[in-house]
């Protein structure tokens, strides 16, 4: 008799174990569907959040993957949020655009920027990179401008100039003042 009790207490403990990791298991999946953005650690007296990951969809179906080193929300009406360090890829229906920036502000429920700090976007489907040091615009309009110098590889073309205007995510591109423009005849691979 005494064996079926020590038996009975032994696996008692054992369903009780499993059915905490089970338990734990759930809430951690809750509060992972529900947050947005993943917080790692935050200043207090700067209520800024440090190592921050941000998943994000607009109405129109425009997908925001951020990484930043710091991240600081305004409460002000246009909702910025400012980023450090960041790094962005966003998904409009299938085309990836990655946008790196040592500085963004993004207002207006994601659709307005300011980046600075060595800008650089880099959108593959078409073979297009742009390096400038600051850059403003709009997501969804697709318009985008500097006053700083650009340096823009788009296909076999590289121009280089000084202030861009850029409309419908480069269908019009304008390069202000002195502008270089080289076309490659072909590309050297190494």
């Amino acid at each position: 008799m005494k064996i079926l009790n020590t038996k009975f207490i032994f696996a008692f403990l054992i369903s009780l174990l499993c059915l905490a990791f089970i338990v734990n298991g759930l809430l951690n999946t809750t509060k992972r569907g529900e947050q947005s953005i993943i917080k790692k650690n935050i200043q207090e007296d700067n209520k800024k959040i440090l190592g921050v990951e941000i998943r994000q969809q607009n109405k129109d179906g425009t997908k925001f993957f951020i990484f930043a080193d710091t991240l600081e929300e305004s409460k002000t009406e246009l909702k910025k949020i400012i980023l450090e360090n960041s790094f962005t890829t966003i998904d409009q229906e299938g085309i990836l655009t990655n946008i790196v920036a040592g500085r963004a502000i993004i207002t207006n429920n994601y659709e307005n920027f300011d980046f600075a700090n060595k800008v650089e976007i880099i959108k593959k489907s078409r073979d297009f990179h742009l390096k400038t040091k600051t850059l403003s615009g709009s997501f969804n309009k697709g318009n985008y401008y500097t006053n700083d110098d650009v340096d823009i590889v788009a296909g076999n073309t590289v121009i280089t100039g000084k202030a861009l205007t850029m409309r419908n995510n480069g269908e019009y591109i304008k390069v202000e003042g002195k502008a270089t423009l080289e076309m490659l005849l072909s590309k050297k691979v190494k």
